[in-house]
């Protein structure tokens, strides 16, 4: 089995190429910056472990290029009773359990639970860097993959997930979308405001280095770091 599908108890340093994967041409240049990339690339919050946690998850970062518009990329706001990230918009995904083969068929697993997604039209692309999320003590893995026919999708359980949509890069560009989030705890980088909700933490650094590396990013001038209450008002 190739290695990038394992999980190992080994520390992850770069992102890993999944040999077989058909990389469409409009996502190719995104791909191969993203092999390039470093972790510090692609998040300053979220540290490469030295070791692994006994918490294991992966994400799906599922880009679609069905649509007229552009590129777009499945998210969903979680539930607002939740232990862990209560509220949060995120990329669809959780734990590890015993009998996934590696960090994609996790990702995929969950993603589908929790969107409804069929699995046939995924295809990953790449494992980015295991990166320790500090609040919730999961190492977090995600995996870059095509939709390659996209299914429709839903908010399966409404006691894990609020909604789901399909988000264009085009909106996440537009600099009015973007601010500079810093909280009370420490954390400091790029965030998103969409359809009434704040994109941050893990999901929001990604997608920022995703505009980024992809070449989609429009110029835009950083604001004055804001706050959650802040930031949760200009949403509303």
């Amino acid at each position: 089995m190739d290695r990038s599908l394992i999980y190992d108890r080994a520390r992850w340093l770069a992102p890993r190429n999944l040999g077989s994967a058909v990389v469409p041409a409009s996502l190719a240049g995104l791909v191969d910056a993203v092999a390039a990339a470093r972790p510090e690339q692609l998040s300053r919050n979220d540290p490469v472990p030295d070791t692994a946690a006994e918490r294991q998850a992966a994400v799906l970062i599922l880009i679609a290029t069905d649509r007229d518009g552009g590129p777009d990329v499945l998210l969903q706001q979680r539930a607002p009773n939740l232990r862990d990230h209560a509220g949060e918009v995120a990329f669809p995904g959780g734990a590890r359990e015993n009998g996934d083969t590696g960090p994609a068929a996790t990702a995929i697993r969950e993603a589908a639970e929790e969107t409804g997604l069929d699995p046939a039209g995924v295809e990953p692309l790449i494992v980015l860097p295991r990166l320790h999320i500090p609040p919730s003590r999961f190492d977090v893995t995600g995996v870059l993959a095509h939709w390659r026919s996209p299914s429709p999708v839903s908010a399966i359980d409404p006691d894990e997930t609020n909604r789901v949509m399909r988000v264009p890069f085009t909106a996440l560009a537009d600099p009015d979308n973007r601010i500079v989030l810093s909280t009370s705890f420490g954390w400091h980088g790029p965030a998103f405001v969409l359809d009434g909700a704040i994109v941050w933490g893990y999901t929001g650094e990604i997608l920022a280095a995703l505009l980024r590396l992809g070449g989609w990013e429009r110029p835009w001038v950083a604001s004055n770091p804001v706050d959650l209450d802040q930031a949760r008002r200009r949403a509303r």
